[in-house]
């Protein structure tokens, strides 16, 4: 701030003092570019627009609706009945004739058996059920994998929006640097300024390339992601178009902590897919201790040419004996799976909590930060340049005042477009944590 207040009495002060007696080389005009030209083929997205196309065309979230179809596919198998097993005897060769089928009515034999099992003990109810539960699951594992991805995706979108606005105060910047560097290189030729100041406008165009390069690196990064989670092939660069003001639309105060935690318990599908898994443990459970029920086996027997007589036909009913295994080992084992996944929700509910508690604070933060600098104090920093600028150009200020100016334009300029992202992002993050699009932009 008192940097600020600084050159704004500087900028009155070099507005009211006459110019220096030399002859005066009109100052560059400048321009305020946006961003980087982008190319003709460039995709411009609103961030409605760019979700309406993830959802339809990442590949991760195509991949995991198949898990839920397998599931369901799995939920139908465990209703189907056991098919009946039906098989049929003949006698091939006869040992007192040494004939090969016999077609002798005394001599011939074949028989016919049909057994269909049944399953007691509500096996296939309970499967049905176990099968039920492990699609719900694969629901909430697609859930909170669009919820991590639809993340990824809004915040990569903010950042690059915002990256490529700083990238316009770096040519912004630039442009400035690159026009005095032009005008004062003249003037060293014509022996009216040291080559010191030459030089020193060289050094603070180098590292400005340096930081620019840097900032271009990060945006190739955002537009590689963003590509990726919409599926684009081949990759497109990706222009952004946010209108959002956060400073304006944001507001924490809206949801208290207590009330965010709640929301957060009830919505989170990670933690519902917990829940799930503990219920269906519970039911793996009950099928195993189904599967210690002996199933019973009934069908039926034609014999052509049995010991009793011809066409004897009879009833089959058989049941193994539970003498030795009652599935005693598997019981055990889901009991402990039982345990086992009580402690894995109690540690995803916990894992929840923090994260929401984390996210609160964070976005308080951000609040806080984006809203403690008034708009026009960025304003009038445009409206310096051109004066200090102008000053420069007039020998009014020396080299080290106007580029400290350029150096402290610059980082108040990406200080503002980085509390704005920031704390897009972090009532992002919250949002996320909190499983439910709680807070709209």
């Amino acid at each position: 701030m008192l940097r600020y207040l600084f050159f704004n009495l500087l900028f009155l002060a070099l507005l009211a003092a006459p110019g220096p007696t030399r002859a005066k080389v009109a100052p560059p005009a400048l321009v305020t570019p946006v961003g980087v030209a982008q190319p003709t083929d460039t995709l411009r997205l609103t961030l409605a627009e760019a979700e309406q196309r993830f959802l339809a065309t990442n590949f991760e979230l195509l991949a995991q609706k198949f898990n839920i179809t397998a599931a369901q596919a799995q939920e139908v198998q465990a209703r189907l009945f056991d098919n009946p097993e039906i098989s049929v005897e003949r006698n091939a060769y006869n040992p007192y004739n040494h004939r090969f089928f016999e077609t002798n009515e005394d001599r011939k034999q074949w028989v016919a058996t049909y057994q269909q099992l049944i399953l007691l003990g509500g096996k296939r109810r309970k499967n049905v059920e176990y099968q039920r539960i492990g699609t719900e699951i694969e629901g909430h594992n697609f859930n909170d994998l669009v919820r991590t991805l639809q993340y990824e995706l809004r915040s990569n979108f903010v950042k690059l929006h915002y990256d490529l606005q700083t990238l316009g105060v770096y040519q912004r910047q630039r442009e400035a640097l690159q026009r005095t560097l032009t005008v004062y290189q003249a003037q060293l030729e014509r022996g009216n300024v040291a080559l010191k100041e030459v030089v020193r406008l060289k050094a603070a165009l180098f590292s400005l390339e340096s930081e620019r390069k840097e900032l271009v690196n990060d945006i190739s990064e955002y537009q590689a992601t963003l590509n990726l989670l919409l599926g684009s092939r081949p990759p497109r660069p990706i222009q952004p178009v946010l209108t959002v003001n956060p400073v304006t639309t944001l507001r924490l105060e809206a949801l208290p902590l207590a009330q965010a935690l709640e929301i957060a318990r009830e919505s989170r599908p990670d933690l519902r897919a917990a829940e799930a898994t503990a219920r269906q443990e519970q039911q793996n459970l009950l099928v195993q201790k189904s599967l210690a029920v002996p199933d019973l086996t009934v069908g039926g027997i034609y014999d052509f040419n049995g010991a009793v007589g011809k066409n004897y036909t009879g009833i089959t009913v058989g049941m193994p004996l539970p003498l030795f295994n009652r599935n005693q080992g598997n019981i055990k084992s889901a009991e402990a799976q039982i345990r086992a996944s009580e402690q894995v929700l109690n540690q995803r509910a916990t894992e929840v909590e923090t994260e929401v508690a984390e996210a609160y604070a964070k976005a308080a933060e951000a609040e806080r930060l984006a809203t403690s600098f008034p708009s026009e104090y960025f304003t009038d920093f445009n409206k310096l340049l051109e004066g200090v600028l102008t000053s420069y150009q007039r020998k009014a200020i020396g080299t080290l005042e106007f580029l400290d100016f350029l150096e402290s334009y610059k980082d108040n300029m990406v200080q503002l477009n980085d509390a704005r992202a920031d704390q897009l992002n972090a009532f992002e993050s919250l949002n996320q944590r909190l499983g439910r699009r709680v807070f709209t932009w």
